[in-house]
C-alpha cells in the first residue's frame, strides 16, 4: 500500500475524520452519562450496541460520502489514476483505511469498557474475541455496501431507496423476521451476555456479503479501465430521472397492493357457542366443568360488553373473539395465543374456578381488543396506565360490589411513577394495578365530564394517528391533549389522582396494617462456585397473625429486560414455617429471575404482591 496516498487521504480528510470522532464521542459521553438508566442492562458490555450501531450506519455513510462519492464526484480520481498508481491498489487503501477509521474507536470503546468491567466482571479473552466479532463485523458490512453505493454514484439514492421498501415489504408480507437475522441478531438481545457459542450462522452470511461487496468494488473499478465508476459519477440525465422516479413509484404500488392482498381470515372455532357483534363473532369453548349453558351466558354477556365498549370509543370493528377454557391455568391468570395464519384474538381461562373472576377477564379482554384494533400503538408506555385503567374502569363501571378503593389503597401505599408504569405493574401485578391506573381514570372522567372524557378516550385509545416511527413523532402527547381541554394539566391530574388515593388509604387503613406486618425475604445461598439455592421465608409483625399460604412465582429472564406476562410465571405454593422454604430449581452464575412472593386476599379478592425482585444470580 502506497504510503504517499495514505498521506494524500490523511492531508484531504482529517478534518471530516475529527469531525466523525467529535460526534462519536457526544454519542458515547451521553451514553455514559445515561449509564445509570441503563444499569439494568446487566452488563457494561450492553454499551458497545450504540456506538456498533453508529458507525455501521451514520459513519459509513459519511466514510463512504468522503472517500468514495466526494472522490469521484469531483474527477479527483481521475488526477490518481493518471499517476503510476494502480486502481487495486488506491481502491485498496480507501478500503482498508476506511475500516481502520470506523473500526478504531469502536476498539478504543470496547478497550475502555473492559478496564471497567475486569473488576467485578469475568471477562475472558473468548468473551472479548466474541463481542470484537459480534460489533466489528456489522460495521464492516456497513462499510463495504456504503463503499459500493458510493462506486455507482448517480445510482446509490434510488438503491437506498429500493432497498427499504424491499426490507419493509419483506418484513410486511414474509414471515421472515429481518431483525433477527445477520447483523440484527449480532447486535440482538444476548450481545453482552453470550459468552461461548460462536454465531456462526450470522458471522458466515455477513462475511459472505463483505465478500461480494468488496468483489463487486474492484469488478466496478476494473471493468473497461474505470470508466464505468466514471460514468456514473455525472449527474444523471432527465431521462434517467423519469424512468427512475417510474420505477420506484411501480416498485411502491405493487408492495401496497401485496400488503393489501394479504388478508388473514378470521379465526373460527369450532363448536363453540356464538354471539355475533358488529360483524364479528364472539366464541365461547365449552369443557370439563364448564358446560355449554355457560359458556351461552359468557358469550351473550362479552357480546353485550364488547357492543358497549365500541360504542363508546366508537370502533368501527372489532376482531373474532374466541374464549377457550383451561383447567391449568390460575383462576387470576388469563392468556392470549399468538395466530399465525387467523386474524382475532383466542385467550384462554380457567372459566370453571370457583375464584373466577369475570370482571378482572373481562378488563383483559378489553385491553387485548384495544391493543389489537389499534395496532399496538396503545402499548406506548406513556399511555399503558390509561389502557389498564380504562379497562378496569370499563369493567367495574356499574359499581356492583366495587373493590376498586381497597385494591387501590393497597397498591399506593409504597407510591408509585405513572410515567414508569411497566415497572410498577411488575411490582403490584394485573389486578391492583389495574385497579390503581382506574382510580386515576375516575380522577380523570371528573375532572373533565362525561364528553371531554369520552373525547380523550376516543383519541388516544381508539384513533391513534398512525403506527410505526411517523407516527410516534406525529402523535400528540398526553400532556398537550389535557391543555387543550380547558388548560387541565398532568400535575393536576396527578394531584387529583393522589387525593383520591389518600383518601382510599385512610378509609382502609386496617387492611394496609395487615398488608405491612407481612414481611418476605429471599436469600441465596452457594452450593458450589457457580450454582446457589433460593430460600425464602414470610414472617409476619409481632401481634399480626401469618397468611395460611403463600405463593412464590418464579421467571428466569431474558438478556434484555423485557416484560413478563402473568402466565409466564410458575408457581411455588408454600405454608409460612419459622425455617423457610426453598426453591426447588438451582440456579446457576449470571443468570437472571424474576421472583415474586404474593399471597391471596378475601377482602381484595386477588393476590397481593408483597414483594417483586429481578436479581442476577451473582
Amino acid at each position: 500500500m502506497s504510503r504517499s496516498l495514505l498521506v494524500k487521504e490523511w492531508r484531504e480528510h482529517r478534518a471530516a475524520w475529527l469531525l466523525l470522532n467529535l460526534l462519536l464521542g457526544i454519542v458515547l459521553f451521553l451514553l455514559l452519562r445515561a449509564q445509570k438508566d441503563l444499569e439494568d442492562k446487566g452488563s457494561v458490555f450492553a454499551l458497545l450496541q450504540v456506538p456498533a450501531v453508529f458507525l455501521s450506519t451514520v459513519g459509513a455513510l459519511f466514510v463512504g460520502h468522503r472517500l468514495v462519492v466526494r472522490e469521484y464526484g469531483q474527477r479527483t480520481q481521475l488526477f490518481l489514476e493518471a499517476l503510476p498508481l494502480s486502481r487495486p491498489l488506491i481502491l485498496a487503501t480507501k478500503l482498508v483505511l476506511g475500516a481502520a477509521v470506523l473500526l478504531l474507536p469502536l476498539a478504543a470503546f470496547l478497550l475502555y469498557l473492559w478496564n471497567r468491567a475486569r473488576a467485578h466482571e469475568d471477562v475472558t479473552t473468548r468473551f472479548l474475541l466474541l463481542l470484537s466479532l459480534r460489533a466489528g463485523t456489522p460495521v464492516l458490512l456497513g462499510w463495504s455496501f456504503f463503499a459500493l453505493a458510493g462506486l455507482l454514484g448517480r445510482y446509490r439514492n434510488p438503491l437506498y431507496i429500493i432497498l427499504f421498501i424491499s426490507a419493509v415489504t419483506l418484513d410486511h408480507l414474509t414471515e421472515f423476521e429481518l431483525f433477527k437475522a445477520g447483523p440484527f441478531a449480532l447486535l440482538g438481545s444476548d450481545f453482552a451476555f453470550e459468552r461461548q457459542r460462536v454465531p456462526w450462522d450470522d458471522l458466515l452470511p455477513c462475511w459472505a456479503l463483505i465478500a461480494v461487496a468488496v468483489a463487486l468494488c474492484f469488478g466496478l473499478v476494473l471493468y473497461r479501465d474505470g470508466t464505468m465508476t466514471e460514468l456514473f459519477s455525472q449527474k444523471m440525465s432527465h431521462r434517467e430521472k423519469v424512468f427512475i422516479a417510474c420505477l420506484i413509484t411501480g416498485f411502491m404500488t405493487a408492495s401496497t397492493m401485496l400488503g393489501k392482498a394479504k388478508h388473514r381470515e378470521p379465526f373460527a372455532l369450532h363448536d363453540a357457542e356464538q354471539t355475533r357483534v358488529k360483524k364479528s363473532a364472539i366464541q365461547v369453548g365449552a369443557g370439563v366443568g364448564f358446560p355449554r349453558e355457560r359458556a351461552q351466558e359468557l358469550s351473550a354477556r362479552l357480546a353485550r360488553e364488547l357492543l358497549a365498549l365500541s360504542d363508546y370509543l366508537g370502533l368501527e370493528r372489532l376482531p373474532a373473539v374466541a374464549v377457550l377454557p383451561i383447567r391449568e391455568l390460575d383462576a387470576d391468570v388469563f392468556q392470549r395465543a399468538k395466530l399465525e395464519k387467523a386474524d382475532g384474538i383466542v385467550v384462554r381461562a380457567n372459566l370453571s374456578a370457583p375464584d373466577f373472576d369475570v370482571r378482572a377477564f373481562e378488563a383483559f379482554l378489553f385491553r387485548e381488543v384495544l391493543i389489537h384494533v389499534s395496532e399496538g400503538v396503545v402499548l406506548r408506555e406513556e399511555r399503558q396506565w390509561l389502557l389498564d385503567g380504562f379497562t378496569t374502569w370499563w369493567a367495574h363501571r356499574s359499581g356492583q360490589e366495587d373493590r376498586l378503593p381497597v385494591r387501590a389503597a393497597v397498591a399506593s401505599q409504597e407510591g408509585f411513577d405513572a410515567r414508569s408504569w411497566l415497572t410498577t405493574r411488575e411490582r403490584l401485578g394485573p389486578c391492583l394495578s389495574g385497579a390503581l391506573a382506574a382510580r386515576g381514570v375516575q380522577a380523570l372522567h371528573t375532572r373533565l365530564g362525561e364528553p371531554s372524557f369520552q373525547a380523550l378516550m376516543r383519541h388516544i385509545l381508539a384513533r391513534p394517528p398512525g403506527t410505526g416511527l411517523w407516527g410516534f413523532w406525529t402523535e400528540p402527547r398526553l400532556a398537550s391533549l389535557l391543555r387543550e381541554r380547558d388548560g387541565f394539566s398532568e400535575e393536576e391530574l396527578l394531584r387529583r389522582w393522589s387525593e383520591t388515593l389518600r383518601e382510599d388509604r385512610e378509609t382502609h387503613s386496617k387492611e394496609l396494617e395487615r398488608v405491612a406486618g407481612m414481611k418476605p425475604s429471599l436469600s441465596l445461598v452457594a452450593e458450589s462456585a457457580e450454582t446457589f439455592r433460593l430460600e425464602h421465608t414470610l414472617q409476619a409483625a409481632e401481634g399480626q397473625t401469618r397468611p395460611p399460604r403463600y405463593a412464590l412465582l418464579h421467571h428466569k429472564l431474558e438478556p434484555f429486560e423485557n416484560e413478563v406476562a402473568a402466565h409466564e410465571l410458575s408457581r411455588q405454593d408454600t405454608v409460612p414455617s419459622a425455617s423457610g422454604a426453598r426453591l426447588p430449581l438451582g440456579l446457576a452464575r449470571g443468570d437472571r429471575w424474576l421472583f415474586v412472593v404474593q399471597v391471596e386476599s378475601e377482602t381484595l379478592g386477588c393476590p397481593i404482591r408483597l414483594l417483586a425482585e429481578r436479581k442476577e444470580i451473582r
